[in-house]
């Protein structure tokens, strides 16, 4: 996960604040307040609330390595042979709308880019737009607007508009990243993700390399 953060950081995509620690004896100190969010990191474990990987709602540095050292146990019990390489320590997104954005390396289109409304409406409606990727902003801006539940974005009941222009820059450049990596990733999922009226935050990432 950690390596997945640092690969969108490069091309510019905005991270929800997070720091990284090996282990307990790293955490001195956050930049950040608390209640905080704590993954594990490690190339064995692909979807960590299964395995007791991820915690939230932590409120104090004493609290979070006693989790630091739990959730290891944890992961262990599940996965023996897990490769923990340590922990994402992450700001708690409270607010904003949960998006969807991910890629997927297509046999006959090649890198491809997605796009829908994260939780229920990907789960259930399977509310997703798809582009061939790279796509500029202005496309991005158009894919926004196809999905059955963009009304949501614009405000509901009272809710403050999501900003769709900082929404279509993140698109667009996710987008140039799976085009360029297309030759080395199957899958990419960045969720969720959550965008405000005034910002937009990436909460989680996940890659699925292609096969030699």
């Amino acid at each position: 996960m950690y390596e997945s953060l640092r690969l969108l950081e490069e091309y510019g995509l905005p991270i929800a604040k997070y720091v990284f620690a090996r282990n307990e004896e790293e955490i001195k100190t956050l930049p950040f307040s608390f209640p905080v969010v704590l993954k594990v990191s490690s190339p064995d474990v692909s979807h960590k609330t299964e395995v007791g990987g991820v915690k939230v709602g932590i409120s104090s540095l004493e609290e979070l390595r006693r989790e630091i050292i739990g959730m290891r146990e944890r992961v262990i019990g599940k996965i023996p042979n897990a490769r923990i390489e340590g922990f994402v320590i992450q700001e708690m997104v409270k607010e904003g709308y949960e998006v969807l954005i991910g890629g997927l390396n297509d046999a006959q289109f090649g890198p491809v880019v997605a796009f829908g409304l994260g939780g229920i409406f990907v789960e259930i409606l399977k509310d997703v737009v798809f582009e061939i990727a790279p796509v500029s902003v202005e496309q991005a801006l158009e894919m926004i607007k196809r999905i059955k539940g963009y009304a949501i974005l614009e405000g509901y009941r009272g809710q403050k508009p999501a900003n769709l222009q900082l929404l279509a820059s993140t698109i667009s450049k996710a987008s140039h990243l799976f085009a360029e990596l297309g030759p080395y990733f199957q899958e990419a999922d960045l969720n969720p993700t959550f965008v405000s009226n005034e910002w937009i935050k990436i909460v989680d990432a996940r890659f699925k390399l292609r096969k030699p």
